[in-house]
């Protein structure tokens, strides 16, 4: 299958002020600083998230919780005094 060549879009000029383009700057480094963030939220979200649930797994395992898909909670076994 041949490539087809795309058409170069003609370049336009835009004026702005010198503040402008600063402000335009530092809404860019804005934007940087906040998805490094959102990566290292993800990073430690992810990599923390099988220990998370391997804790809560142990936790309702010796707790003998049963999970109530009435009220989307865990709660103590019928019948049984805690």
């Amino acid at each position: 299958m041949a490539r087809t060549k795309k058409k170069k879009e003609p370049m336009k000029t835009i004026k702005i002020s010198e503040a402008r383009y600063y402000d335009l700057i530092n809404r860019v480094n804005s934007l940087d600083r906040i998805l490094d963030s959102i990566r290292e939220i993800n990073d430690i979200y992810l990599s923390d998230l099988n220990t998370l649930d391997t804790i809560k797994y142990k936790f309702v395992s010796a707790l003998d919780l049963d999970w109530n898909s009435d009220t989307y909670r865990y709660e103590a076994p019928k019948g049984e005094e805690v």
